[in-house]
């Protein structure tokens, strides 16, 4: 039992033995698992620290990433944006007609597009600086002007530069250009660099040139018009002012031209206005200007004349140049002019002033009888006076009755007998008194009211003749001077054709007298008026036949029934003149063409008897009867 407990019991040590082993490995173990655990936990830490490291790499790895792909992105669109610029900018300078410029200031580098180089007919890279631009391409009068621009802009006196200059090619002419730009500055407000660009403006300067020549030069002749000539004479009475020197200006006006014209043609005039230009621009080429008011009217101005008679020598040199034959078409033309001079500042101290007096002179001197010249006198501005007076009161005539017709006999040579008589107006004005016929005739000629007064005095002629058959005096044509302005009116025939069959008078009782200066003003208007009143029966007598213009050519076309010799010739018959001959020549063919011949102031018998022999049919004048009144017309017919 011992051995079996001691068995046990050794059995038990050995197991004991085996447990505490067992438990010493197993705490051993416990121990290394526990320093493990211990360790692990560490290493998961140091692994859990290192992973959310990782993650803070990981994110900021990304965030970059992220950046770069959005500066990549930025980058690209920058790329393109600048591959569009640049594809817009070589539309702009390859589609634009201007020439593109980039200045360098600081370097004075200058670059220029192709289309500047083409545009100014350069070759590329012609030049490349900017002082050599100005010197070698710039005109040099144009020069000064873009440099105060470019000073201008760099003060920061304007937003832009912009200058206009000619711009020297490589063939050596010059166009002209419009230079515009923008200058950067640098933080001390100095100019860095500068770009802008080109434009042609050569056609535009061109058209400029061309509208200021027309604006200030005569289209006809090249010469100065009125505002040129205003313009310079200005500037040249300011310098004579200041240095107290004497100047002139010549108003010329052309004797008979519009003779010519109607005669002619205006293209025959023209070519002689152009020829009598470029004489008298000759005469001023060094001392004066020449310019044309218009029409036949010119001026001639000399700005230094110190003594009158140095402008009466240029004034006989100038008349002298103008009256030598002008040859247009193969037809030679002697040409005289009437000229009036002004002297400043005698006539004038300003140009409006000059104009008006040396005018006024010059229709003093058309009234002189042509082809001269004359000074402005002071007389010469009181007669203008005394005319726009006198015309004031020959506006009023009518309305104040103060018109009056008297009636001159006409002696038919053949019956012994008054055939009819000439209506000749009188004025009797409450102001002037009995004023001439030959002074306010041709008042109311040049002022238009000759058209007024003429139907009165046609109505009134006309009356007056009805009348007389009313009171049983028979059927007396009666004669009324017609002026060629009443001819010129639209509506004179119809006029005429209205007053005789209001006053109920037969046509043929009625004469028109018309002078020769139908000859002069629209000739063949005329003719024809003439021949619409002959075919409706009214007689037409040529007036004044010798003094004028007229010929044999003109005197066919002419729808004439009858001829009035100027009193002239028959003036000569008393004393014994030259003109004897000539009176019978005309009254022979006068004849010989079917007209009637009658002549005017005839004083004495021996006119009567010489006039008898030749012929005449009619006679009129004081030897027959001076002009009456109404009345007393009457009673001579009576008695």
């Amino acid at each position: 039992m011992d051995t079996i407990f001691a068995n046990i019991a050794v059995n038990e040590l050995v197991s004991n033995s085996y447990i505490y082993v067992a438990i010493v490995v197993l705490g051993g173990i416990v121990t290394y698992l526990l320093a493990n655990v211990h360790k692990y936990k560490q290493t998961i830490k140091l692994l859990q620290q290192q992973n959310e490291e990782f993650m803070t790499v990981h994110e900021e790895l990304s965030a970059q990433e992220e950046e770069l792909r959005q500066n990549f992105n930025e980058l690209y669109l920058r790329e393109e944006t600048i591959r569009q610029n640049d594809e817009i900018y070589q539309l702009v300078t390859e589609g634009s007609n201007d020439g593109l410029w980039i200045w360098d200031i600081v370097t004075d580098a200058k670059t220029v597009s192709e289309r500047g180089w083409n545009m100014l007919k350069l070759p590329e890279h012609a030049v490349t600086t900017k002082a050599k631009w100005k010197q070698t391409i710039v005109h040099p009068d144009d020069l000064p002007l873009m440099v105060a621009e470019l000073e201008r802009h760099f003060s920061g006196q304007t937003p832009f530069y912009q200058a206009e200059y000619r711009a020297k090619s490589a063939q050596g002419g010059y166009r002209w250009i419009l230079s515009r730009g923008k200058a950067l500055f640098d933080s001390n407000g100095q100019p860095m660099r500068m770009a802008g660009s080109y434009t042609d403006i050569t056609d535009r300067k061109y058209k400029e040139e061309r509208i200021k020549h027309m604006a200030y030069y005569d289209a006809l002749t090249g010469l100065a018009n009125r505002e040129r000539l205003v313009e310079v004479v200005k500037q040249a009475l300011h310098s004579a002012a200041s240095s107290d020197r004497r100047a002139a200006l010549v108003f010329i006006d052309i004797d008979n031209f519009k003779q010519i014209n109607d005669t002619y043609g205006h293209s025959w005039g023209d070519k002689l206005l152009i020829s009598l230009s470029k004489r008298l621009e000759a005469l001023v080429v060094e001392t004066g200007m020449a310019a044309r008011l218009g029409g036949d009217e010119f001026i001639i101005f000399l700005p230094v004349m110190v003594q009158s008679e140095e402008v009466t020598a240029y004034a006989d040199k100038m008349m002298h140049v103008l009256e030598q034959p002008i040859t247009v078409n193969r037809h030679v033309f002697h040409i005289t002019a009437s000229a009036g001079i002004a002297i400043y500042p005698e006539h004038g101290d300003n140009v409006e002033d000059l104009l008006r007096t040396a005018d006024m002179a010059m229709y003093s001197a058309k009234t002189s009888g042509k082809h001269t010249y004359r000074f402005f006198d002071k007389s010469m501005q009181d007669a203008v006076v005394e005319k726009t007076l006198m015309e004031a009161r020959l506006r009023q005539t009518v309305y104040n009755n103060e018109l009056k017709l008297h009636y001159q006999p006409q002696y038919n040579m053949n019956s012994g007998q008054i055939g009819g008589f000439e209506a000749l107006l009188r004025w009797k004005s409450s102001d002037y008194g009995m004023v001439s016929p030959l002074k306010f005739i041709a008042l109311a000629e040049e002022t238009g009211l000759i058209i007024g007064i003429g139907n009165w005095v046609l109505r009134e002629a006309c009356s007056f003749s009805q009348e007389l058959y009313a009171r049983g005096q028979g059927r007396l044509c009666t004669a009324v001077n017609i002026s060629v302005v009443q001819l010129m009116q639209a509506d004179f025939v119809q006029v005429v054709a209205a007053v005789l069959s209001e006053i109920g008078l037969p046509p043929e009782l009625l004469e028109l007298e018309i002078t020769e200066s139908v000859l002069m003003e629209r000739f063949e208007d005329n003719v024809r008026k003439l021949g619409e009143l002959r075919s409706m029966g009214v007689r037409i007598a040529l007036d004044d036949f010798g003094s004028g213009y007229s010929s044999l050519t003109y005197l066919k076309k002419l729808p004439i029934t009858a001829l009035k010799i100027d009193k002239a010739f028959i003036d000569d018959i008393a004393v014994g003149g030259n003109n004897i001959a000539i009176t019978g020549s005309i009254i022979e063919l006068a004849h010989e063409m079917g007209l009637v011949v009658v002549a005017e102031g005839v004083e004495t018998e021996e006119q009567f008897a010489y006039l008898k022999q030749k012929g005449c049919d009619t006679i009129q004048g004081y030897l027959i009867s001076q002009p009456l009144p109404p009345e007393e017309f009457i009673a001579k017919l009576q008695g």
